[in-house]
């Protein structure tokens, strides 16, 4: 099952999958990422500046959790981390452990954020 052709229009993520196309129309989309190795599109949406939500959903389009941010953070965006393959950057209202912004490690099964590492 390879994703092809993964693109993001206004409020539309899409992709080809085997010999179909898939589409999503998702309210207030912020950002879309496609996790290969994990077979999973991360999403964040959110009314206001910073995205509410992360969600996540298989390559077949299946919706496979939504989370928030984790306490006392906003979301970001989402990116590559060599360590852990995919990540959501992730500022604080206060500092921890010197640093505002951090990546936490998405488990791509369930959505568990994990705190890795700082951003910078």
């Amino acid at each position: 099952m390879e994703v092809k052709n993964f693109t993001v229009n206004k409020n539309v993520i899409s992709w080809e999958l085997n010999d179909g196309k898939i589409s999503i129309a998702i309210d207030w989309l912020k950002n879309a990422y496609l996790y290969s190795k994990g077979k999973t599109i991360l999403v964040l949406v959110g009314q206001v500046d910073f995205p509410s939500s992360l969600l996540g959903y298989s390559v077949d389009g299946k919706k496979k959790f939504e989370v928030a941010a984790p306490e006392g953070f906003v979301f970001s965006y989402i990116t590559a981390h060599p360590e852990v393959g995919v990540c959501v950057v992730c500022g604080g209202k206060e500092k921890i452990d010197g640093w505002y912004d951090w990546h936490f490690a998405i488990d791509v099964k369930i959505g568990k954020l994990t705190r890795h590492c700082p951003a910078y």
